[in-house]
């Protein structure tokens, strides 16, 4: 008899352990927005990321060369003037 009340323990006890009774749910706390510095650095950051423009050779300030020679025969007889590409895809100092 003592076995058989052992054995109804132990399986009323797994039972409750597989069920997971008694437990209470865990609730996770949402996140908050990003606030304003938080997005101001990811700003910051993919500014960095970007660099600043390179000295390039130009008549137009729309194409822009590598080097002088390549600025005067594409220019013609315009006057060619070393100045930052500044095209968009950079930072201009």
């Amino acid at each position: 008899m003592r076995i058989k009340s052992l054995l109804a323990v132990f399986i009323s006890g797994l039972t409750l352990s597989l069920t997971a009774c008694g437990t209470e749910a865990v609730q996770v706390p949402e996140s908050e927005p990003a606030t304003a510095e938080q997005q101001l650095s990811v700003e910051e950051q993919s500014t960095a990321l970007v660099g600043i423009c390179p000295l390039k050779w130009t008549c137009n300030y729309q194409n822009y060369y590598t080097t002088q020679t390549q600025c005067a025969a594409a220019c013609g007889g315009d006057t060619c003037t070393r100045d930052y590409a500044c095209t968009g895809t950079c930072v201009c100092p």
